[in-house]
């Protein structure tokens, strides 16, 4: 976590003759954690939506844009434009149900750099435009995909994120009954180019609940920043980094001192009841959960928050959390790590302007908490 820079000052030599002076070399040290004393402010910002209606009824899903400028709202085929610079609700406009440029079933789509649409769609995942028209779709042989592999076929659609460069898919197919995760690599001709296990998130398997009826284990988050394509897990701070322009795959651990490295003890895997279940969550929600990573362009940084609950109602749920932030340089070193007094709820989102924007519905409407970050 430590960077040194150097400043060399060179003596100044005279018109004549008179030797060189003493080349004085000083090393300045940069903080070992840049989050050490930061302080942070909250405003929160309304949009304005016109005539139309911002539905927030369960089904709904959002995207902001890569450049932060422009936020989505998306259900039952309807996507709403939002200008974040101005606030307010720019188009709407609607997308096929049937036909060559429907989406196909899909509850989940994020916004391109272009302007156009990914949507993962389970069979047939596709590039949509702001018209409407469908510029690219993959029909996914799923069977032949996973060939050889101890994973189900369908869950190749699991988690599926578009690499825009490359017309890359990167997806997380499971072994659903042992709970292990894999990463694929499928290229812009539908073939496979790579299929590993995540051994390292094996250890996630020792916080699966599970009763008859229901389960509840870690999250495996899937993200691409730039050049890198990041996935990471709840269970703690390990990362696999993949790099696609080497097509290489590799696991990283930071050396956190402030936050909990990974989640530690026990719970109980296998429950018979509804009321056992519960009282197994309850003892997750005391342990730390690492979120996904988050890039800010305008600092060439990436942020990551962390959690645990710290207050709980009659019943023994979480009522409050312990927040942590971290920081990490452009190539993924650790430069910071605090903990965020005054915040209750983890606040997920995305940098705009050098800004963390967090969505927050104020009285039926759409607004955005706007944290700004001194440090």
């Amino acid at each position: 976590m430590r960077k040194l820079l150097t400043i060399s000052a060179l003596a100044l030599l005279s018109a004549c003759t008179e030797k060189p002076k003493a080349e004085v070399v000083s090393n300045i040290e940069e903080p070992k954690n840049i989050l050490e004393n930061m302080t942070y402010t909250v405003d929160t910002v309304l949009v304005d939506s016109g005539n139309e209606i911002l539905d927030f009824s369960f089904g709904y899903n959002t995207s902001s844009s890569p450049d932060g400028r422009f936020f989505y709202f998306y259900k039952n085929l309807k996507i709403q434009k939002i200008d974040l610079d101005q606030l307010t609700l720019t188009n709407s406009f609607s997308l096929e149900k049937d036909g060559p440029n429907s989406p196909g079933h899909t509850f989940s789509f994020y916004a391109l750099s272009d302007g156009s649409f990914f949507f993962p769609t389970l069979h047939r995942p596709s590039i949509i435009s702001d018209q409407g028209l469908k510029i690219k779709s993959w029909n996914l042989d799923k069977e032949a995909l996973s060939e050889g592999f101890p994973i189900e076929p369908f869950s190749l659609g699991n988690r599926v994120i578009l690499d825009p460069k490359r017309l890359n898919l990167y997806s997380l197919p499971m072994n659903i009954e042992a709970r292990d995760f894999y990463f694929a690599v499928i290229d812009s001709l539908e073939k496979r180019k790579k299929l590993v296990e995540l051994t390292e998130f094996k250890r996630a398997n020792k916080y699966l609940v599970r009763s008859d009826s229901e389960q509840k284990g870690e999250f495996v988050h899937l993200k691409q920043f730039k050049d890198l394509v990041i996935i990471s897990c709840t269970v703690g701070n390990g990362t696999y980094i993949y790099n696609p322009s080497l097509d290489s795959l590799y696991y990283r651990e930071f050396p956190h001192e402030l936050v909990p490295l990974e989640k530690t003890g026990e719970v109980k895997n296998k429950v018979g009841s509804r009321a056992e279940f519960e009282e197994e969550l309850k003892k997750l929600n005391h342990k730390i959960s690492y979120w996904s990573f988050i890039w800010d362009e305008q600092s060439q940084r990436y942020f990551r928050f962390a959690s645990r609950a710290i207050r709980f109602d009659e019943e023994g749920w979480a009522k409050e959390y312990e927040i942590f932030l971290m920081a990490y340089s452009k190539d993924l070193e650790l430069i910071g790590e605090s903990r965020l007094e005054g915040l209750s709820k983890t606040p997920f989102g995305f940098f705009k302007d050098g800004k963390l924007w967090s969505q927050v519905n104020v009285e039926d409407e759409l607004g955005f908490a706007e944290f700004t970050f001194n440090f």
